[in-house]
């Protein structure tokens, strides 16, 4: 079947996003980051104030990775699988 992506595809797809202050942050489904980007109003940030910035926003985007990523999960596997 042409054009349809299997579990581990879709799973490796998976890219969640979280902004706020001038930062953007994208992560993969195991929360790594793969793009990070800034506005001016990033930039003006203290450095510390700015690591939390994207730690909270890593934080973020990584938690919506995790759910997106049981619900592509959710289609396969049977529920009580899936609880802990």
């Amino acid at each position: 079947m042409a054009g349809v992506m299997g579990l581990g595809e879709r799973l490796d797809a998976v890219r969640c996003e979280a902004s706020g202050r001038g930062v953007t942050v994208v992560v993969d489904l195991h929360g790594k980051p793969v793009d990070l980007s800034f506005t001016r109003e990033a930039l003006a940030l203290r450095p510390a104030e700015l690591a939390g910035v994207i730690r909270e926003l890593a934080d973020e985007a990584a938690a919506a990775a995790v759910a997106e990523g049981m619900a592509i999960l959710a289609d396969v596997v049977p529920p009580h699988l899936l609880t802990s």
